[in-house]
């Protein structure tokens, strides 16, 4: 594996996913982690029984990671979140959702006018070509399509609940358009048993065919190969690696609390409109909670200048029905990353996020969140894993095989 045409650094979703279609291509491959544990962001934790993701995940039905993982023969087995009967949280109150025509009616949330817009403006909604609010931010977009004020704070809420982002004023409305018809149309699935399952996949993709996964110390330069796969996370650990200035951007973060709980809570799935906090019960899936039990994830969407605040999210849960009794264990994460670069108006939208290929470096590629033309979130890093392995091995056609 020394002489291995394709050498992968990094052993998150991303690296791996680009491992396992190269070595499927036939070519030799290696995958390089410098940590202990492979998956990066789509790790699974396991504590006394309950299983938790790195923060609320979900995985989209008809965006780009399932048609890859499909694509190579990994099983997705899940549920659809129990989003009905889902409540808003308005001036501390608990509303019904407005979602379905009877819902919509029967909603004391908001008033007649606001049930006639908002009615107007879902059926527009699947209408709407993305690509052509790229260089407008999501205020300006929303600004234009809502005209009542509580009818704009709802499309906010959809728009951080489908692109886990709190930057209006800088994230493309691109991007917010395409998560939210994605999030409306085909919807989104709650992985059995965590996402690891998806990195014990691409594991077993990669040795099954012959490439190598390498827990060492990681590879700090590029290493003299045929091809070489760069997937280490954002732009600035890639532009150490491959020495690319690549611009730093604007990441999105969240503060996340995992609740681990005696049985079901009262109300499954909760949004804030006023409050930039959703919940939802991750723990019903198979393999997720011990047989009876129940958890449930909290996520407070971080705008650019705003501190994570662990009482919110407690006060939170207390308003969805937990009480503290109800509660067996309990995991904060005060500050992670949901995406490494958002796509800006400013740039472009996703058409201006940077290529696969890395300028001024033949047969190097780059694999994240913030890389490529298509998806978003986790559906942004299988889609440039899978250009990124693409390019790869035609990359390697111009060259001797090597033996």
């Amino acid at each position: 594996m020394e002489d291995a045409e394709v050498h992968v650094i990094g052993g998150g979703l991303g690296g791996l996913a680009a491992a396992a279609l190269v070595a499927r291509s036939g070519r030799s491959v290696v995958v390089h982690e410098r940590r202990g544990r492979l998956g990066g962001r789509s790790t699974t934790d396991e504590r006394h029984g309950y299983r938790f993701n790195q923060g609320p995940h979900a995985l989209y039905l008809g965006g780009e990671a399932i048609g890859v993982l499909r694509d190579l023969g990994i099983p997705t087995p899940g549920s659809t979140p129990p989003t009905r009967g889902t409540q808003m949280v308005l001036g501390g109150d608990l509303h019904l959702a407005p979602g379905a025509m009877g819902s919509l009616l029967r909603t004391k949330l908001i008033g007649v006018r606001d049930k006639a817009e908002l009615a107007s403006l879902m059926a527009r909604l699947p209408r709407l070509a993305p690509h052509t609010f790229a260089d407008r931010t999501v205020n300006e977009w929303v600004d234009d399509l809502a005209g009542r004020e509580l009818v704009r704070s709802l499309l906010h809420a959809l728009v951080r609940l489908t692109t886990y982002t709190n930057s209006p004023d800088q994230l493309s409305a691109d991007v917010a358009i395409r998560q939210v018809q994605l999030g409306l149309g085909s919807g989104v699935r709650y992985l059995d048993g965590g996402w690891e399952r998806l990195v014990h996949g691409l594991c077993g993709v990669v040795t099954g065919c012959g490439g190598e996964i390498r827990r060492d110390d990681g590879v700090n330069d590029l290493p003299d190969r045929a091809a070489v796969i760069v997937a280490v996370g954002g732009p600035a650990q890639t532009a150490a690696v491959t020495g690319h200035p690549y611009r730093a951007g604007l990441s999105a973060e969240a503060a996340v609390l995992d609740l681990a709980l005696a049985h079901a809570p009262d109300h499954r799935f909760v949004i804030g409109i006023d409050e930039p906090i959703y919940l939802s019960d991750h723990g019903s899936m198979q393999a997720m909670c011990p047989p009876g039990r129940a958890s449930v994830s909290l996520a407070y969407y971080l705008s650019p200048d705003d501190e994570p605040d662990r009482e919110r999210l407690e006060a939170f849960a207390r308003l969805a029905g937990i009480a503290s009794t109800d509660v067996v264990d309990e995991r904060y994460l005060h500050r992670m990353t949901t995406v490494s670069a958002i796509a800006t108006a400013a740039s472009g939208g996703l058409a201006g996020r940077p290529s696969v290929e890395v300028p001024d470096r033949p047969g190097v590629f780059a694999v994240g969140d913030w890389v490529g033309p298509r998806g978003h979130l986790a559906d942004a890093v299988l889609a440039s894993a899978g250009a990124a392995a693409r390019a790869a091995v035609t990359h390697l056609s111009t060259r001797p095989r090597v033996r």
